[in-house]
């Protein structure tokens, strides 16, 4: 829920009420100031015969590099649940030239029903990148999850290894940390980006409430196991950047497969060579 830097770096915004457990590596800092759009759609299969889909638009500015700011709205529905949120996000390089260290912060913010009632949704991640060496970047992560009845802190602690010029190897370890939500994810994701042609795929797997994976309205047993499969591909085209990704989970017999499509259109009128 991705490829050269504004995608890697971003593209979390647009998946966050998607693709919720399939993490994303650190953000990597822009080099120039410029304006984008993000546009995202997605459509979604569940067990049962039921699915959804959703979509997002978001406007993102880099003022320098690793100082980042985006808001925009997001819409999902899923069965007989559907929300709309609000979403400001935003970065601060710490240090002069490339950072070594940067503080990134989220907030999704909105309503929904689930065909019985209705329900608050509010997401909110801060978190601190530190990279103390050219080949590790260290991930500090705190997420806050008030989801109609599921609430609680979901604390993350992520690696990310420079294995080759053009390969980036990601692992992450979220445990919830007081409320309900009985998660504990690891993640484990591998990133290919190139001039033009970038991939990813990665696979995450232990103990997720249904409102971490916003399949909101479904009844599953307590401290539900999860499997999950993720893989995408993007390329650039001009001034903008396309990109499809799959995803697959399995919650203790709900499984849903969804696919999303993300544009990000460049604004300062430099092409992207393909």
């Amino acid at each position: 829920m991705n490829a050269p830097a504004l995608a890697i770096g971003l593209i979390f915004l647009a998946r966050a009420g998607q693709l919720a457990a399939a993490d994303e590596p650190p953000p990597l800092p822009a080099s120039t100031i410029e304006d984008r759009l993000l546009f995202s759609a997605n459509g979604a299969t569940l067990t049962g015969g039921s699915g959804g889909g959703g979509a997002s638009a978001l406007w993102s500015r880099t003022f320098a590099p690793g100082n980042v700011i985006s808001a925009g709205a997001e819409y999902q529905q899923i069965a007989n649940a559907h929300w709309t949120n609000g979403v400001l996000s935003g970065s601060l390089g710490l240090g002069r030239g490339a950072p070594a260290a940067a503080l990134y912060a989220e907030a999704h913010e909105g309503a929904g029903d689930t065909g019985t009632h209705a329900f608050n949704y509010s997401v909110v991640a801060a978190g601190l990148l530190i990279t103390p060496t050219r080949w590790l970047t260290v991930q500090l992560e705190e997420r806050r999850i008030d989801v109609d009845t599921s609430h609680g802190n979901l604390p993350k602690l992520g690696l990310s290894f420079n294995v080759a010029k053009l390969l980036l190897v990601s692992a992450s370890y979220a445990d919830t940390a007081g409320g309900n939500l009985g998660t504990h994810l690891t993640t484990l994701r591998v990133d290919y980006a190139g001039r033009g042609l970038n991939a990813f795929a990665g696979a995450a797997g232990g103990q997720a409430a249904p409102a971490v994976l916003n399949l909101l309205g479904q009844i599953v047993q307590p401290s539900p196991k999860l499997r999950e499969f993720f893989a995408g591909v993007g390329r650039s085209f001009g001034r903008s950047n396309w990109q499809l990704l799959a995803d697959y989970q399995d919650l203790e017999g709900f499984k849903r497969t969804t696919i999303l499509l993300l544009c990000t259109l460049y604004l300062d009128g430099r092409s992207r060579s393909p």
